[in-house]
């Protein structure tokens, strides 16, 4: 027996299967909906346009831009850090608020990455009325992320 295809009903994923399978029920791997092989004659009906379907059809030319105005309107990369010391603010620790807020006004496809970071900084620290410096770790998070 030969082979022939035919569209799923629910999703329009191609299916191509031996005319012996005619009739029976299938689950589609496209959408996972249960259908009904069609015979290769209800395949050829349901795949042919009629001739009054192409009566108003006319070819779509796409907009063509200046390349100077595409080039604006296209989405660059950038990066934003966070770095937890800079949102410590006495006993207030913001860190988690900003980066929430940060992330909220992010369309979430256009963000590519977080990544965690750690990082070292000198800080200023009075023991025994003396003031001294000491290396504080931290850690922080970079965003990269697409926008105009």
């Amino acid at each position: 027996m030969a082979d022939f295809t035919f569209n799923c009903p629910f999703c329009n994923l191609e299916l191509s299967v031996d005319e012996s399978n005619a009739g029976h029920e299938v689950e589609c791997p496209g959408c996972n909906e249960v259908l009904i092989i069609p015979t290769p004659d209800q395949a050829a009906e349901a795949n042919a346009l009629p001739p009054e379907a192409l009566a108003n059809a006319e070819i779509i030319k796409p907009k063509n831009r200046p390349l100077a105005i595409a080039a604006k309107v296209s989405k660059s990369l950038k990066i934003k850090s966070f770095r937890h010391h800079e949102f410590v603010d006495g006993d207030k620790d913001n860190f988690d608020e900003e980066v929430s807020k940060f992330l909220g006004s992010v369309i979430e496809d256009d963000i590519v990455s977080i990544r965690p970071i750690q990082y070292s900084h000198v800080e200023k620290v009075k023991v025994d009325d003396k003031e001294e410096e000491r290396v504080v770790n931290q850690y922080g998070i970079v965003v990269v992320y697409k926008a105009v």
